[in-house]
């Protein structure tokens, strides 16, 4: 079963994709912030990662960039979102490693998981 750690200080968001993305068969975890996402990512080497960008202790960019830094990360799918309203954000994330990047206000959670299922396909 491919694992998804889902990064993410809104509970009802992450509780919103962790449940898609259980549906679709993944074991999911859930860490609330930059820095114990950072940790949880290190223990539970997922397959894929759900990161938001605007996240309390570390911000999405920053963690993004030094998950990419470590050579077990450098090639696994990162599927990052943001509801904050610049432009630059998304280009500093994709530009920082993001396989993907959403607009939160018009992310669908099936958007989410096809997103997946495409990446994980091509990364496994």
């Amino acid at each position: 079963m491919k694992k998804i750690l889902i990064i993410e200080d809104d509970p009802i968001a992450a509780h919103v994709y962790r449940k898609r993305l259980e549906k679709e068969g993944y074991q999911v975890t859930v860490a609330g912030d930059g820095q114990s996402g950072f940790d949880r990512l290190i223990e539970f080497r997922p397959d894929g990662l759900l990161l938001d960008l605007m996240l309390p202790k570390t911000s999405g960019i920053d963690l993004l960039k030094a998950i990419r830094n470590l050579e077990f990360f450098q090639k696994f799918p990162v599927v990052a979102y943001t509801n904050a309203f610049i432009p630059q954000m998304i280009e500093q994330a994709l530009a920082a490693g993001a396989t993907k990047v959403f607009d939160k206000l018009t992310m669908t959670p099936a958007m989410l998981a096809e997103a997946f299922r495409v990446n994980m396909q091509v990364e496994g």
